[in-house]
């Protein structure tokens, strides 16, 4: 009988960091139902929960520069996105990576009828609400200051200029 997401909690509490790193790979490498219903127990759980975050950060810079690197930064990316929703919202539907075969579109044929001549309709005037009453949150103004450009040095004009002359002149 395989272990419950709870009892697999549980162990995982009483691992040392290699091993729990580990288990996390194994976890992250199954993407199925049970593997979100574990990420949703280690979500209750706020210190595994950061535990695993780390083990899931350790295993992205693990991965990075390997010809796999897409397909796992994925794979934990969907498993973070369980582990960061909160108990009210369920976990964003991006994290969910094969579409159902259910809701794929037949193929529609186009049927060509001749347009009637009509006079090109004018768009109705919009209403242009102010853009401060759009946004919801203060927006930070990022300016632009171009460096300081550097005048060439001049030597100061109170030291006299030196003349050398050639010995026995």
């Amino acid at each position: 009988m395989p272990p419950t997401p709870a009892s697999v909690v549980e162990q995982w509490q009483s691992l040392p960091r290699p091993v729990l790193q580990d288990k996390v790979r194994q976890v992250v490498k199954r993407r199925d139902a049970e593997a979100k219903q574990i990420w949703a127990q280690v979500r209750a759980n706020s210190v595994l929960a950061a535990q695993v975050r780390g083990a899931l950060s350790a295993l992205k810079a693990e991965v990075k520069g390997t010809r796999d690197e897409v397909m796992w930064t994925m794979w934990i990316d969907q498993a973070r996105a369980v582990l960061d929703a909160s108990p009210d919202k369920p976990a964003p539907a991006a994290s969910v990576a094969e579409p159902a075969p259910e809701q794929q579109p037949a193929p529609v044929k186009a049927v060509e009828q001749p347009a009637p001549a009509k006079a090109p309709e004018q768009p109705a005037p919009v209403a242009k609400e102010p853009v401060a009453a759009v946004r919801k949150e203060p927006v930070a103004e990022i300016t632009f200051t171009p460096e300081p450009v550097e005048k060439p040095r001049t030597p100061p004009t109170v030291v006299p200029p030196v003349l050398f002359q050639a010995p026995g002149a």
